[in-house]
């Protein structure tokens, strides 16, 4: 097979070392392409990943127990230097906190939290056990295009690949090109408008976020625990322990410049509690996609990956373990076509039936993000009043946190209009809501199940009708 199949992935990110590294185990030539270094690979801080998604790619997650513990859990070599990817405390259940701190959820965690850098070097390493190989300092800024405008006709042949030691630049052809190269979609965005999947992120698909890891002040007494501030400055804040030395804390919002920087809000929270110190350990920021996925994730010769294709949970802006199915659908995918000698719409849509149907992510992912669209203008006292009438239950808070939108039926219907009869206004908004990602949900559950151009231009042109109503 790898004689006759070539594949080149463009970014080193968790869905392009998983797609690599399946790739390779299976006999096919890849080769990926990252412009950062090895070292440098991935955020510096840490994140949460989904277990489901850890479990589907082939790693071990701890049990869900308060202290994780395993081979994969961060703990320091002979040499004193951190091993593992695993952060040591585990979050079986969270405290989720209304903005006015008036009312708080228990909801289930469904998450590990990781080291983000630590992560991004063992996947890096898995792909080139596996066979890939991963060339550093070598930026994909360009795609190669055979004619065509429409998704069937357009044909991906190769990237232009520039070395950034050396300046040179050199075309490289293959059989697929992986766009992984994050929300900036380097090489989607440079494929026709008028396939319908070329169109840039928008500005209010995006949050901003910041985040520090601090020493800890063991000795300092302050009763803060491990919480999540649900829909505070129109996104969230938080705290949690990674270990019994450091602290994680960081806040997002919605992308707008009317709002407050994240990173004052971090400041301001930190200043009030004297267990988190002044020492930074790491961290960051930055923007964070949090919008819906293109309409397609395939066209000849090409698949997007990761956050090029917005597989991420846009409630919390978690975005590694989706990047990371979504790497496995697509070389599922694309191991299928090559041992059929293909690699036409038909043979790759495969992966788009996975993501946005038969896995329920696709559809998920876009249902919450038409919560999020209207959602989002709620003030603090507004959401404030939905956690203390229990009309945002433990169980949806749940649900919406682990990146599952949830159907609305008869008995939580009745209960949100008698809990919340004097707020009709809040109401009207929250069934405005509701309304929209339902539909929005069971029209990403009816994705078409083979590629055909007339049915898949018409549920795309549904699609955007149905998001542009959630949007000002």
């Amino acid at each position: 097979m790898s004689d006759q199949f070539k594949v080149i992935v463009a970014g080193a990110g968790p869905g392009g070392c998983i797609f690599a590294r399946d790739l390779a185990k299976a006999g096919i030539d890849v080769t990926v392409y990252e412009k950062g270094d090895y070292e440098n690979i991935g955020h510096n801080w840490s994140d949460a990943m989904e277990r489901s998604a850890l479990a589907a790619t082939g790693f071990e997650a701890p049990f869900e127990g308060s202290v994780n513990t395993g081979p994969l859990v961060k703990s320091k070599d002979a040499a004193g230097n951190p091993t593992g990817i695993y952060e040591q405390h585990a979050y079986p259940l969270m405290e989720i906190w209304a903005p006015d701190y008036s009312s708080r959820k228990m909801v289930h965690f469904r998450y590990v939290t990781t080291d983000r850098r630590a992560l991004g070097k063992l996947l890096v390493d898995q792909a080139r056990q596996a066979g890939a190989r991963v060339l550093f300092q070598h930026e994909v800024v360009d795609v190669m295009l055979a004619g065509g405008k429409s998704l069937g006709d357009i044909e991906v042949k190769g990237v232009v690949v520039k070395d950034i030691e050396s300046g040179e630049t050199k075309n490289f052809q293959a059989d697929i090109i992986a766009d992984d190269t994050g929300f900036h979609a380097v090489l989607r965005t440079k494929l026709p408008s008028s396939s319908g999947i070329a169109g840039k992120f928008s500005n209010d698909e995006f949050a901003m976020v910041h985040r520090t890891v601090r020493k800890r002040n063991k000795n300092a007494i302050d009763p803060v625990a491990d919480h999540y501030r649900y829909g505070y400055n129109t996104g969230y804040q938080w705290i949690q322990y990674l270990n019994e030395d450091e602290i994680d804390t960081g806040a997002g919002v919605r992308y707008d410049p009317k709002n407050p920087d994240p990173k004052e809000i971090v400041k301001e929270f930190i200043s009030r509690h004297p267990s988190i110190s002044d020492e930074v350990i790491r961290g960051g920021g930055g923007l964070c996609l949090v919008g819906r996925s293109p309409a397609s994730l395939v066209a000849k010769g090409f698949v997007v990956i990761g956050d090029a294709a917005s597989q991420t949970i846009p409630m919390t802006g978690c975005g590694a373990g989706g990047a990371m199915m979504g790497g496995k659908f697509a070389a599922e995918a694309v191991i299928s076509a090559a041992s059929k000698g293909k690699n036409d719409c038909d043979a790759l849509w495969e992966y788009n039936w996975k993501w946005f149907a038969v896995s329920k992510r696709g559809a998920n992912y876009a249902g919450l993000t038409a919560l999020r669209n209207i959602l989002q203008d709620l003030t603090h006292d507004e959401i404030s009043f939905l956690f203390r009438k229990d009309i945002l239950s433990n169980e949806m808070l749940t649900d919406s946190i682990n990146g599952i939108f949830t159907l609305p039926d008869l008995p939580t219907m009745v209960k949100t209009v008698v809990n919340g009869f004097t707020r009709p206004g809040l109401l009207l908004k929250l069934n405005a809501a509701t309304t929209a990602g339902t539909k929005i949900f069971k029209h990403y559950l009816a994705y078409p199940p083979k590629w055909n151009s007339v049915q898949f231009e018409d549920w795309r042109v549904k699609a955007d009708r149905l998001f542009a109503a959630t949007v000002k």
